[in-house]
């Protein structure tokens, strides 16, 4: 079947399918909570009768839209939720899981569809035939409706009985569109929005209008005319008073047009606390408080990812086991609550547990065991669980142990601005906050002259700004740097690094304009001609060839001008800033770390040995286990990196042979492969690896994360 690409259907076709996404995408958060709930009482006629529907009406619409994969799953789910209601039994817990999977392959075939691609059909058909032995499982429990609904624990969690996971609050249900309500797409509201925005622009411009009327030719007229031209000037004053009122108020309508309720960032919350939960052994339940509270949609999707990764956190390092939470007197079912509230013009976001609190004292050893010192307060130690690498556990599981979630989440709020937080109580649990703009759209920023043009500085990177004597730069390993009474910090001229046309821009003065920025727990000075002034800007997207990288967007100033508005976080952690090269410590180098990477497949092996040749790491590549067994023998290698399907000697082989080896035992070892499933990773982490990385969830930050919490950066630093 091909990709059903929009431009290749007629346009009632194309309708149809751009409506099928819509919708498919709304059911399937539909589905996913009423699985959940289902999972706490398998019996509910109601909930069974929910899901049934929202079956049929995605078959209908699958088949209008020509998806007929989607439309047989449909069908197939049909027939088992009907034995189930013909019966009055309750559903077994096979039966709630393929309906949970049922909701991936719906994302799925939203996702695939909305790139023009096919729906996937083998993993639809592979989903069939699953149900097709589950069908004959239900038929065995309809026959016996008198016997007791258990919500039976999943395969892959061994000699544990795990509670299903609740979700309270009413954000778990998944808002309909009804008849007054309409969709706009992204792209016409951000054109809306940039129209006002230019609405709003020429109106300040006009501001001066009148008065300009007035002064420039009132004095070279008669008095008659003096007075109409006062009287046109005072019309127009008006005029212009009543379009910036207008436009104020149309670019606020359009920014609540922007804005979505917090629900629609935790819709998939209930889905990974039941996930981390049941993977780990442990009951949770969720809590969500002000789900009602609006954010500029973009920033909703910002926190997305990162709350996963902290819900994902509270379960896995926060919560104690049923057990451990009896003996401490706790209800074995552990409480995760995300809270959000508005405090001015920030969101404040909110992840807390009530298990055990920050391990501080498994910190403080793990930074021991990495040789790096600790920070002597209790709070400056738990901020390091932010930084990327970073893991106050030995082990990796499914989860977490890689060093890399909270870190996520410290990045991503300070790429918009914001800030994390983390504070505990012994034994009585964690709370970790986030604090972010309510809208990134209308940013406020600081207006610099670079080479005769307009830059905007977002306020929220902005230290502040000074006026120095050149004397106090100096020069640290070839760089430029300044001290601000605490460390020296880079230095380095903004018209220099955006390039042109700012950087014909020569300032030969004895006195330097210095913008200190900060993000990313990192900070730079920039040197600019002069700060212009501080106002609110609408943000658009642009497409500039000039520092184009480092282009957050561009926004349209009063007097026509358009000001470049820059990406702080980006210009800050580049290379050219003098970030790296910099160094504010004597230092000897040794050599370069030595990675082993270890694959069958040139196309992995390429990919794998690029990444970390690119991170500064010495790679050496081999073809099989036998291969790499080989190479092993005959050089020092700090780390391999290796697959577990291979020919001659696999993964798992070569992990065994390489701890029973006292020579190489030490060295740690990094599983990446395909195969995914609970056991297949357990057996990897039996065969002594330190590490499990599935390729289907591969990426870049992901290895390299891995790498420096095992071994640490490229290059091994002796003080």
């Amino acid at each position: 079947m091909t990709g059903p690409g929009r431009s290749s259907r007629e346009p009632l076709a194309a309708r149809l399918l751009a409506a099928f996404i819509d919708e498919i995408g709304e059911h399937q958060r539909a589905l996913v909570a009423e699985a959940l709930a289902l999972e706490r009482e398998p019996g509910n006629a109601d909930r069974q009768a929910s899901v049934f529907r929202i079956m049929h009406t995605i078959k209908g619409a699958a088949r209008a839209a020509s998806v007929p994969s989607i439309e047989a799953l449909c069908h197939a789910v049909e027939g088992e939720l009907a034995l189930a209601r013909k019966a009055g039994a309750a559903l077994t817990s096979q039966q709630i899981s393929l309906l949970l999977a049922t909701a991936d392959a719906f994302a799925d075939a939203a996702a695939e569809l909305r790139a023009g691609r096919a729906a996937p059909e083998e993993s639809v058909a592979a989903l069939l035939h699953r149900m097709s032995g589950a069908k004959t499982a239900a038929a065995r429990h309809a026959a016996k409706p008198q016997e007791p609904a258990v919500v039976a624990k999943p395969e892959f969690v061994e000699k544990r009985e795990v509670a299903a996971p609740v979700v309270e609050a009413e954000e778990a249900s998944v808002a309909v569109l009804h008849d007054d309500h309409v969709r706009i797409g992204s792209e016409q509201l951000e054109s809306l929005f940039s129209a006002v925005g230019e609405l709003l622009g020429l109106a300040t411009r006009m501001e001066d209008y009148p008065q300009m009327l007035t002064r420039d030719h009132a004095a070279s007229a008669d008095g008659l005319s003096r007075a109409a031209l006062g009287m046109i000037g005072r019309r127009m004053g008006g005029d212009v008073y009543a379009l910036r009122t207008l436009s104020s108020r149309l670019l606020e309508s359009v920014r609540l047009l922007q804005q979505s309720p917090f629900s629609e960032a935790v819709e998939m919350l209930p889905r990974t606390l039941r996930d981390a939960a049941v993977s780990v052994g442990k009951s949770a339940r969720l809590v969500i408080d002000g789900a009602e509270v609006e954010a500029e949609r973009g920033v909703l999707e910002m926190l997305r990812v990162p709350l996963m990764h902290l819900v994902r956190n509270a379960v896995d390092h926060g919560l104690e086991s049923a057990e451990e939470r009896v003996a401490a007197g706790k209800d074995a079912e552990g409480i995760v609550r995300v809270a959000a509230a508005i405090r001015g013009d920030r969101l404040r976001v909110t992840v807390s547990d009530d298990g055990k609190g920050v391990d501080v004292a498994a910190i403080r050893r793990r930074l021991v065991e990495q040789n790096r010192p600790a920070p002597e307060s209790d709070s400056e130690i738990a901020r390091l669980m932010f930084e990327e690498g970073f893991s106050s556990r030995n082990d990796v599981n499914a989860i977490s142990g890689r060093g890399v979630g909270l870190a996520i989440v410290h990045d991503a709020a300070e790429q918009v601005g914001g800030s994390v937080d983390v504070t505990w109580k012994k034994g009585k649990g964690t709370a970790i906050t986030m604090e972010v703009p309510v809208s990134v759209a209308i940013t406020r920023a600081l207006l610099v002259d670079v080479g005769g043009y307009q830059a905007a500085l977002p306020s929220a990177f902005v230290d502040r700004i000074e006026r120095i004597p050149k004397d106090r730069v100096r020069t640290m390993n070839g760089a430029s740097v300044i001290d601000d009474g605490s460390a020296p910090v880079p230095l380095v001229s903004l018209a220099a690094r955006l390039g042109e046309p700012f950087a014909a821009d020569i300032i030969d003065s004895a006195t330097l304009v210095v913008v200190w920025l900060s993000a990313l727990s990192r900070r730079l000075a920039v040197v600019v001609r002069d700060a212009v002034d501080e106002r609110e800007l609408v943000l658009r997207p642009v497409a500039f060839g000039g520092g184009g990288d480092l282009v957050a967007g561009a926004a349209l100033l009063p007097d026509g001008n358009v000001a470049i508005v820059l990406d702080v976080p980006g210009l800050i952690a580049d290379k050219r800033s003098g970030e790296s090269g910099v160094s504010f410590k004597s230092a000897e180098l040794e050599r370069p770390r030595r990675i082993l990477v270890i694959d069958d497949s040139i196309t992995t092996r390429t990919l794998e040995a690029s990444v970390l040749t690119a991170a500064g790491y010495d790679v050496a590549t081999a073809v099989d286990g036998m291969d790499g067994w080989r190479l092993m023998q005959e050089g020092d290698f700090d780390l391999v990196v290796s697959d577990v399907q291979m020919p001659r000697m696999d993964g798992l082989e070569l992990c065994r042979k390489i701890r029973s080896t006292p020579s190489v035992a030490s060295t740690p070892v990094i599983l990446v492969t395909s195969l995914d499933k609970p056991e297949e990773k357990l057996e990897g982490l039996e065969a002594g690896a330190d590490a499990y990385i599935t390729k289907s969830s591969f990426d870049q930050e992901t290895l390299l994360g891995t790498i420096r919490q095992l071994i640490g950066r490229a290059v091994n630093v002796k003080p």
